[in-house]
């Protein structure tokens, strides 16, 4: 039985070498771009420009000698295969879509974990908290996230609300919640972009900006430096706000509900800020979504109440 790698490969890097010097003696098939591009699922690899020539790939792989055989494999020849053989696929979008369409009947498959590019699944991941995390139950925590899920409550937007709190020497200095720009009536006007989009894709098309982005950009705005600020946000922020709230100095995250995606947990890692979940009981957040909805500006403003 041979074993045969199946990968795409835009570009050659460590990562790739790693990965192929784990199955040495092994075949690798390498799968053509251009091919791929006629899958509708697969039509975003247009916009990958370092794309190497193919051959060039291939022979590239070969003066490394690690492999038996490299080669290209043309797609309509998987349907033709010998499903007994071992097959190896990256994990990826690719690794997952070609294993789908063309070796549903192979019994011998891996998929090999390695990070050698971002891709939609990758990105999609809801990373959990690590295990180390801290969480929290502490009283004056808790009352700081309701105030939090307060300010979310004032969200005009129409898919979810996010409230948010900066607090500096123990006191908070700045509070607020997503909201559409230029103003909260936007979406109403103009529908929202987002409801082209399933959660986590085409996450720029947005008329709104995030909570965390807001409260920070009012920081600059009044020239309050947020070096060793803390930040109570409801929900784990998202992979760009990570990114603002280490650069902005913030140097400790409480949250309650969500998740991270992409290199939001790395990031906030890399910056030293310490991430700590405010735990809630089942029944209290209950009671917390009763507060929410008292505070809500959609449904006191734009809905009739009996």
């Amino acid at each position: 039985m041979k074993q045969i790698l199946i990968a795409y490969v835009p570009v050659l890097h460590r990562g790739y070498q790693e990965f192929f010097e784990k199955y040495r003696g092994a075949e690798l098939w390498l799968l053509d771009r251009e091919e791929l591009l006629s899958f509708e699922e697969l039509e975003y690899l247009k916009k990958d420009i370092r794309v190497l020539d193919l051959s060039l790939t291939e022979q590239a792989i070969n003066s490394w000698h690690i492999f038996n055989i490299v080669k290209s494999i043309k797609i309509k020849n998987l349907e033709q295969l010998d499903y007994s053989n071992s097959f190896v696929f990256t994990s990826d979008d690719i690794g997952q879509f070609i294993a789908q369409e063309f070796f549903a009947k192979a019994a011998n498959k891996t998929f090999e974990p390695i990070f050698l590019r971002w891709d939609r699944n990758l990105m999609s991941k809801q990373n959990d908290a690590p295990k180390d995390i801290v969480i929290s139950k502490a009283d004056f925590e808790q009352k700081m996230m309701i105030k939090a899920f307060m300010q979310a409550g004032k969200s005009s937007d129409w898919w979810r609300h996010v409230g948010g709190l900066i607090m500096k020497n123990g006191q908070v200095i700045f509070a607020g919640s997503n909201k559409h720009l230029p103003n909260n009536d936007e979406q109403y006007k103009n529908s929202d972009p987002r409801i082209s989009f399933t959660s986590g894709v085409g996450i720029d098309f947005s008329s709104s900006i995030h909570a965390e982005a807001d409260l920070i950009a009012l920081a600059a705005k009044q020239g309050i430096a947020l070096d060793g600020a803390e930040m109570f946000v409801t929900t784990f922020p998202c992979p760009v706000c990570a990114k603002q709230i280490a650069v902005a100095g913030i140097k400790k995250v409480y949250y309650a509900k969500g998740y991270a995606l992409l290199d939001g947990l790395e990031i906030f890692k890399s910056f030293g800020i310490e991430v700590i979940l405010v735990k809630f009981s089942e029944k209290e957040f209950v009671e917390i979504e009763k507060l929410e909805n008292q505070a809500s500006m959609v449904e006191n403003c734009y809905m009739l109440k009996k």
